[in-house]
């Protein structure tokens, strides 16, 4: 990170000069913040040099509980970029979570040296003198209770425009929003919509035989098993639990169901989504994929290593991750990783990806990455 400490920080940070990062904003005031990550983690090549990206994406983090990825693109933005109040304020929250708290502190007197009158570095100074324990100092910062220590980046709306607003609304709710209130009510009050897709892991009576047994296959199942697998399989994709799902897919494509079963097993997984940090379930070690690769094919992993033989082109970036090796002790197993989109990487780099399992001739081809972030050592 900059040494604040040598800089004067300015007032803000820059000017949101693109659509990208004012929809970025938008959300962010919104309180959308896992939609922050999602509309800007792809984008990392587009932003590489921009403060504000890195801004909205590292505070997103930090409110949805990802402190180490908060660091990572909060410091960032320290680096490319003047240090601002604002990204030495998110930096000092970041570090609390961290239990880092002499560098918060640090952080929250280089905002006082420019700005004594900052009320969220006295009241960040206030916590750490009045933090009985880490505990305490935990509980104080925990969920929400961060936001008390983090710079409003809001775009201020006159007073009395809102008071103006409020009067009215409050006249017409009266007189039109109650039936629409008690609408609201009762849709809340009955199941949740299933998602879209799910009919097809229904199976009625009228589905006809469910087995086949011409041919060779990786799994012989039973009717019984069939069925149950498709139960797993629909309940798994209303809950959003995608690997699992897919991993049930699979099972029935290398198995004996019938070929339309197998038709909606490779029609559902045209449904599931790409996982983030941030929504990202149900994880395979690289021992499980190794075993079994048809099982885990077209899933996602999440798996952390070092860089080695990075090749970059204009095209794409090759290199082969050392899974688990990011602290130098146990080494997993070597996958190779292809990412179609940029990033600044450089070899025996730390990171973390997430990725889908390409498998060719049952064996792990590559992993295709969709999502890659730095580890940051531990200090």
């Amino acid at each position: 990170m900059t040494d604040s400490r040598n800089q004067k920080p300015s007032q803000r940070i820059p000017h949101l000069h693109t659509k990208g990062l004012r929809q970025a904003d938008r959300l962010f005031r919104s309180g959308r913040y896992a939609d922050v990550i999602r509309l800007l983690e792809p984008q990392v090549f587009l932003y590489r040099e921009d403060p504000t990206y890195y801004y909205l994406l590292g505070t997103s983090c930090l409110l949805t509980g990802d402190a180490g990825g908060a660091f990572s693109y909060l410091s960032r933005s320290s680096h490319i970029g003047s240090d601002s109040v604002e990204i030495l304020l998110a930096l000092a929250a970041t570090q609390v979570r961290r239990h880092r708290e002499d560098e918060a502190l640090q952080l929250w007197l280089d905002v006082l040296e420019h700005d004594p009158r900052n009320r969220i570095a006295k009241r960040g100074l206030a916590l750490l003198r009045g933090a009985a324990s880490p505990a305490a100092l935990a509980e104080a910062t925990d969920g929400e209770r961060i936001q008390r220590f983090l710079p409003r980046f809001r775009r201020p709306v006159p007073k009395r425009a809102v008071i103006a607003a409020a009067v009215l609304c409050v006249g017409i709710a009266g007189v039109l929003l109650a039936p629409l209130v008690r609408d609201r009510l009762t849709r809340e009050m009955d199941p949740v919509d299933p998602r879209d897709g799910v009919e097809l892991t229904l199976i009625g009576g009228d589905t006809g035989s469910l087995t086949e047994f011409e041919g060779r296959f990786r799994v012989m199942l039973t009717e019984a098993e069939i069925r149950e697998s498709f139960r797993q399989m629909g309940e798994a994709f209303n809950s959003f639990r995608d690997n699992l799902a897919v991993r049930e897919i699979n099972r029935i494509l290398n198995s004996n169901a019938s070929t339309e079963l197998k038709r909606r097993a490779a029609l559902l997984r045209d449904y599931t989504r790409t996982p983030t940090f941030l929504t990202f379930q149900d994880n395979a070690t690289f021992a499980q994929v190794a075993r079994d690769p048809w099982l885990f094919a077209d899933s996602y992993v999440r798996w952390s290593g070092r860089i080695s033989n990075l090749d970059i082109t204009e095209h794409e970036i090759r290199f082969d991750l050392l899974v688990g090796y990011e602290t130098e002790r146990v080494l997993e197993g070597v996958a190779p990783m292809r990412m179609r989109f940029a990033a600044r990487l450089s070899p025996a780099m730390s990171v973390e990806v997430i990725g889908r399992v390409v498998v060719e001739e049952n064996r792990i081809r590559m992993i295709e990455v969709t999502s890659i972030r730095p580890i940051v050592p531990e200090s």
